[in-house]
């Protein structure tokens, strides 16, 4: 390795640091297009096989963690002398507790740098990683005071037993927990330890172990059985420069600490969100969740680590005073205890007779619909739920909770089916069960259930009475977890009415107040992040990027890829990728979804319905029309057949026929399908105008192209003033308002005007995207109508400008490309004449 050497795009500059695994080299970018440094990390020229794998394990693991307080893996690769490297986002700061010390940090402030630890800490747990080497030299802090974790070569994956846990050097035994130091199993809980020594020496400026000797022997030792010194009674503290005392460390901050730090890793906090908790706990000022260790703990402790010297004098004593207190202690606590058991047992029973009943009543659905019961006929799906309708509706009248339980299956099932009607006769009648037995948070999760369906079947008045029943019961609820989950059915309600700043509004307080109960629910994290992709989409696309990527990642690990959530995931991505102009990725993440969908649904079920929409609003934008329309066509069919034509579904998909129709010429076809639109809006979006001013911008748009300018503008008069009322952009009406300025009688007059605002909105549309298709054709018709009124410097220039687009727009040789090629092509041939 020498200065100059070239490693892909970066031409090594110095030396940042060696160590004994590798060299770490200070790089900058060579290739002159722009500016950027990295730290090059290389493995050392003659290394073992354990050192490679723990280099080629912080490579893998780096790689899965994304996060702002973790050092970011850029690239990686290997030399010509197979040495390995690994390409890393360059920390310009310094270690932790010297940036902590130069910068004098007041106590607040060293908490809030410890919360950044946790926070990257917990992450990396929540991805299944423990970092196992937590100290302050792998704690880097930049100049503007963001944390950033290093060196995860010993971390090791939650269950994998391949690396051996012993593999701390014993350099840092004075960050060693007693799990490690004595080949115990390794768990998130030794990191919590760790994060303990860290905290504590920030506070102290001393080492919570390993503070009087450097023998190993002795360092075990410590580390296995002797519980550190309070914080607050470390002498050192009042040598150094803080603007607090050991006073502020007692009480609160001494039980947090040495609550990390218990020898027995069942002890210590369950979390590392638990812990950050009790820190932010301490700066609010509220009580900690721990209240140190009791007294007849640390008695207990003394006693076995002092045998001869304490047992008579404790005997004595226990005789005395504390024994009779003792026994009725315990005998309150065994009786407590026996409560509980007896509680939890009761559960247990009652859950898993449900269960078995459940598995009766499923086998015997089965086993009714069989081949063998229907005489050797086919069976299909309807077949079975038609048996479980019956059994439903003539049995189990003396099993009310199991058949709540068991109606609201069938529901959720017929609810994924598409069956909205069947849907809907199902959770009502779970609904009258669940009311009965006075269970709260089924009624609750029912009602949330109903509302979305009525929702998406276009009842909004059904819908609104649901949704205002499950708000109202929901400020009733305690249980974090089942509110957290009212609020997820909540966000997909309003989404479906397009209320996405309402989503964008409380969904990270439902995220804030499930991490504050230590609430990790992979499902319902999942379904949050992703209602807040979906409702930063087109406002914020790369918000909305990142929001998808943590859903997909708790998809993927809860489900795996073939699984409707998963897949539905996926969908969304490609059309945030799609909206940010990034075509090829979200093409081939639309062709995977389509074939996956083949795989998981039926060609008749309303999702392959959505996959096939979406695939052929991408293949509309790309200018493929005749694949678009088939598409289109297939997912309206489906739409009709499953949820209705009174359906937000199926609305879209006539909408997007009208576009289409109106991009190829045929305006009959269009108004068709734009009327038809417009008034299942104006029946199931009744509180919703914007949606239905959207539909009445495409039909005002339309007639103007159809010379219809009388009834243009009678549309248009109403979609301008709701667009300003809503802070939308009334660009398009501006251009549909001068076509219908122009209108039939073309005079000089007339055409003054209308040039004088074709060039007013200019500049707005210069604003937009040059891959924009809809810049492509708000050219195209202000360029017809610059044409109409012989200002052919200005024609020439919208109508050039439009036929480039559809170059880079539209694919080679798609029908979109040609139609706009032949319509720009021949008007300005007229012009040339």
């Amino acid at each position: 390795i020498f200065k100059g050497m070239i490693v892909e795009s970066y031409v090594l500059d110095n030396p940042l640091g060696k160590g004994g695994q590798g060299e770490v080299w200070l790089a900058q970018r060579n290739k002159g297009d722009f500016n950027h440094q990295v730290a090059i990390k290389f493995l050392k020229p003659v290394h073992n096989k354990k050192e490679l794998d723990r280099f080629n394990n912080e490579r893998e693991l780096l790689a899965q963690l994304k996060h702002s307080n973790i050092a970011q893996l850029l690239g990686g690769g290997q030399l010509p002398d197979k040495r390995p490297y690994m390409i890393l986002e360059l920390i310009e700061g310094m270690p932790l507790m010297d940036y902590c010390d130069q910068n004098n940090y007041s106590l607040k402030q060293y908490l809030h740098c410890f919360l950044q630890i946790c926070d990257a800490i917990s992450y990396a747990h929540s991805h299944l990683v423990i970092h196992r080497d937590i100290k302050p030299s792998n704690i880097f802090v930049n100049h503007d005071g963001v944390v950033k974790l290093l060196d995860f070569g010993i971390a090791k994956i939650i269950g994998d037993q391949a690396i051996n846990t012993q593999t701390v050097p014993i350099m840092t035994l004075a960050y060693s927990s007693p799990e490690q130091v004595n080949g115990d199993n390794i768990s998130t809980a030794t990191d919590i330890y760790t994060l303990g020594l860290v905290l504590y020496e920030m506070l102290t400026g001393q080492r919570a172990q390993a503070v009087s000797s450097e023998a190993p022997s002795d360092l075990i030792h410590e580390i296995s059985d002797i519980t550190p010194t309070n914080p607050s009674k470390v002498e050192v503290l009042l040598q150094l420069d803080r603007d607090y005392s050991n006073k502020q460390l007692r009480g609160d901050l001494d039980n947090l600490i040495l609550m990390a730090v218990r020898k027995e890793p069942e002890r210590r906090y369950t979390t590392v969100a638990t812990m950050a908790k009790d820190v932010e706990n301490f700066l609010e000022g509220k009580p900690l969740l721990t209240t140190g260790d009791s007294w007849w703990y640390k008695t207990k402790k003394l006693v076995s680590r002092n045998p001869s010297i304490s047992a008579l004098s404790l005997l004595t004593f226990g005789f005395l005073i504390v024994l009779p207190i003792i026994l009725y202690n315990s005998q309150l606590q065994i009786q407590q205890q026996r409560d509980l058991e007896i509680v939890a047992r009761e559960d247990a029973q009652k859950q898993t007779l449900l269960a078995k009943r459940t598995t009766d009543f499923l086998y015997n659905i089965l086993e009714s619909a069989s081949p063998l019961a229907s005489k050797g006929e086919s069976v299909n799906l309807d077949d079975v739920l038609q048996v479980a309708e019956r059994q439903l509706a003539y049995g189990l009248d003396n099993q009310a909770e199991l058949k709540a339980e068991l109606l609201s299956k069938l529901a959720s099932i017929y609810h994924h089916l598409g069956k909205s009607d069947k849907t809907i006769v199902f959770y009502e009648k779970a609904l009258v069960l669940y009311s009965q037995n006075g269970d709260k948070q089924q009624q609750l999760k029912t009602l949330g259930q109903l509302a979305i369906t009525f929702r998406l079947k276009g009842d909004t008045q059904q819908s609104n009475k649901y949704r205002d029943q499950a708000i109202a019961m929901s400020r009733n609820v305690t249980d974090a977890f089942e509110l957290g989950w009212h609020k997820a059915r909540m966000a997909t309600l309003w989404f479906s009415m397009n209320n996405y700043a309402k989503i964008r509004e409380s969904t990270p307080k439902t995220l804030a107040m499930l991490a504050q109960n230590n609430i990790t629910d992979p499902e319902l994290l999942g379904r949050l992040y992703n209602g807040l992709s979906l409702a930063y989409g087109g406002f914020d696309n790369f918000k909305a990027l990142d929001y998808n990527a943590k859903a997909l990642d708790y998809a993927l690990s809860l489900h795996g890829e073939m699984h409707p959530n998963y897949q539905n995931r996926l969908f969304n991505r490609a059309i945030i990728l799609k909206r940010l102009e990034r075509y090829d990725d979200a093409e081939v993440i639309l062709v995977k979804v389509k074939s996956n969908a083949e795989k998981l649904y039926t060609q008749g079920h309303p999702a392959y319905a959505k996959v096939l929409a979406e695939l052929g609003a991408f293949y509309h934008d790309k200018g493929h029309f005749s694949k678009a329309e088939n598409l289109y066509k297939q997912a309206q069919k489906i739409a009709a057949k499953t949820v209705g034509k009174n359906s937000t579904t199926y609305v879209y998909q006539t909408n997007n026929l009208g576009y289409l129709y109106e991009d190829t010429g045929q305006y009959d076809q269009a108004e068709k399908y734009y009327r038809e639109s417009l008034k299942i809006r104006q029946e199931i979006y009744a509180d919703d105008q914007l949606l239905v001013a959207r539909s009445m911008e495409n039909l005002a748009r339309l007639l103007t192209k159809m010379r219809q300018f009388k009834q243009a503008q009678d549309y248009l008069k109403q979609v301008i003033p709701i667009y300003i009322l809503n802070n939308k952009s009334n660009l398009p009406n501006k251009i549909t308002q001068i076509g219908i300025d122009l209108g039939e009688n073309i005079s000089s007059n007339n055409c003054q005007q209308v040039i004088v605002s074709i060039q007013e909105v200019l500049p707005e549309v210069n604003k937009i995207s040059t891959k924009s298709w809809r810049r492509m054709y708000y050219e195209l018709r202000l360029g017809k109508m610059a044409y109409q009124c012989k200002n052919y410097q200005l024609a020439r220039n919208m109508l050039v400008a439009a036929q480039a687009k559809s170059v880079s727009i539209y694919a080679n040789n798609s029908d979109g490309q040609k139609r706009i090629h032949a319509i720009t092509q021949k008007i300005i041939n007229k012009m040339t004449l």
